[in-house]
């Protein structure tokens, strides 16, 4: 539960800082999840498999799982944004509950929950591991009251890179035309003027800001990974949402092709589904 207070500084800056929003046991356990699919595959390829807890350990693992197994590496980062867990946590009462407290009569999921494990040394271009200054509305393109909830799923020390936003950008609209690898860039012209707030957050705290705030990424100076995840909400009552058509930018499509060639056309499922032993009656 938030306050009129708490309210009119998120309307004001364009962000809400709610620490201890969940219990830390809570946000860790999707960390743990996710670091167990990539576990699976350590142990198929030789590589040791840590606890995630052991983070020199399990960074290490994650770094020899990227350098030689990298369409592996990339599938199991695929699955970890399918985390059950994951899904279940952008529904969680709380969350809606301060959507609606600020102004979302009717959220609506924008785009599927992201689950971000960033670091230089699992990264093979810069902006997958460190964003430039950017506005999260020119992908989603929903309510223009829309809202992302980032979640450290670890702290978020000023080492490890704290997101930096500029309080109070959200009032300038939409000031970017230029979507960069999915992300709506901010051109250094705005920004001439403006000064980032760096945002240490501790794992169980929730930052909630409108889809217009500008903001970047913090630069991760350790060689570990930066857990965290983030779930994006329009509002289905905005009016300009719904004279828009209630547009949807996304699209989701599988592969055309079998990506394991020749697979299962020949393969007998008799182990995955057994002949019963019962006569039928």
């Amino acid at each position: 539960m938030i306050g009129p207070e708490q309210t009119a500084a998120y309307r004001r800056d364009g962000f809400l800082h709610l620490p201890d929003f969940f219990a830390a046991d809570e946000v860790h356990a999707i960390r743990l999840q996710a670091a167990e699919v990539f576990r699976t595959q350590f142990r198929r390829f030789g590589i040791p498999a840590p606890e995630a807890t052991d983070e020199p350990a399990f960074t290490d693992s994650m770094q020899r799982l990227f350098q030689s197994q990298l369409p592996v590496f990339v599938n199991c980062g695929k699955q970890a944004q399918h985390l059950i867990a994951l899904h279940r946590l952008s529904l969680e009462p709380r969350i809606l509950e301060t959507l609606g407290q600020l102004g979302l009569g009717r959220p609506v999921i924008s785009t599927r929950p992201v689950l971000f494990f960033n670091s230089r040394r699992l990264a093979t271009k810069d902006v997958y591991w460190r964003v430039f200054p950017h506005q999260d509305w020119r992908s989603m393109q929903g309510s223009l009251d829309s809202v992302v909830v980032w979640l450290p799923l670890m702290d978020i020390t000023p080492e490890i890179g704290p997101l930096e936003i500029v309080p109070g950008s959200h009032r300038d609209g939409l000031v970017t035309d230029t979507v960069v690898e999915g992300f709506g860039q901010v051109p250094t012209s705005y920004l001439a003027n403006k000064t980032f707030q760096s945002v240490p957050c501790r794992i169980g705290d929730a930052l909630f800001f409108s889809s217009f705030l500008v903001h970047q990424s913090g630069t991760n100076v350790t060689d570990g990974i930066r857990w965290s995840c983030h779930f994006r909400y329009n509002n289905l009552d905005d009016p300009s949402f719904i004279e828009r058509g209630y547009v949807h930018p996304y699209l989701y499509k599988p592969s055309d092709e079998l990506l394991t060639p020749d697979y299962p056309v020949n393969l007998k499922l008799t182990d995955i589904f057994p002949a019963s032993t019962t006569n039928a009656s």
